[in-house]
């Protein structure tokens, strides 16, 4: 099962909350610039359908957002956002994502020389650590969203928040939309509880454990097109 990368070092907000499940994260990278900046997109001539912003999770603010234009999912989780030419950070961020575990202890992956060079093979644990996750040539960090996104998957379980990964606001609110919930009380009763908690500004504290979860896990990789085997 995968899991964000956390850790309880006391960092500042712009800089730890694009790591953490369940944190949300209002803020950019430090140095980002003020002002938009024109990338080349090394994976295609896609384009981003909006600025990137997740409702209740990241404000990309000046930054970027550089899509994947191979992606095979019907959306992105990882999203690679452009701050200034040649620097660029991934939100959530991959440091110790279980989901780079094979680039990460397989030398003929084709990644592993970018996962070593990048220290993503384990959590950052200093400010330091984390200023360098957040300054990732945009070639790499798409790179690396792509390889996440290939084994992306939404699980259940009866521990931690009951989801991993962890769900975006935004799209449990576009999973709970996908169909009625008329015949399923619990993922209802999610539904209604995380509307009212983006409107409300409460965004921590809250789990997804039992028969709800279960239904909403489903939904979430029904939003994104994951292939079940």
């Amino acid at each position: 099962m995968r899991a964000l990368a956390c850790f309880g070092l006391s960092l500042t907000l712009s800089l730890l909350g694009s790591g953490c499940s369940g944190a949300s994260s209002n803020h950019e990278p430090a140095g980002a610039t003020s002002a938009k900046v024109a990338v080349e997109n090394p994976t295609g001539t896609c384009t981003a359908p909006d600025s990137g912003a997740r409702a209740g999770y990241h404000v990309p603010g000046d930054s970027q957002w550089l899509p994947d234009c191979k992606i095979m999912l019907a959306r992105e989780y990882w999203r690679v956002f452009v701050t200034k030419p040649g620097s660029a950070y991934l939100v959530p961020r991959p440091d110790g994502d279980r989901g780079l575990e094979h680039a990460c202890t397989v030398e003929s992956n084709p990644l592993h020389a970018v996962v070593v060079k990048h220290a993503l093979c384990k959590p950052a644990s200093s400010q330091a650590e984390v200023e360098r996750v957040n300054d990732l040539p945009p070639s790499d960090a798409l790179a690396i969203a792509h390889e996440l996104h290939a084994s992306l998957r939404f699980i259940a379980s009866d521990e931690g928040l009951g989801i991993a990964p962890f769900p975006m606001p935004s799209d449990i609110i576009d999973a709970c939309n996908l169909h009625s919930n008329a015949d399923a009380p619990e993922l209802d009763a999610i539904c209604k509880r995380e509307k009212e908690r983006l409107g409300s500004g409460h965004l921590v504290g809250f789990t997804y454990v039992g028969p709800g979860g279960v239904a909403l896990a489903k939904r979430l990789n029904e939003l994104y097109a994951i292939p079940l085997d």
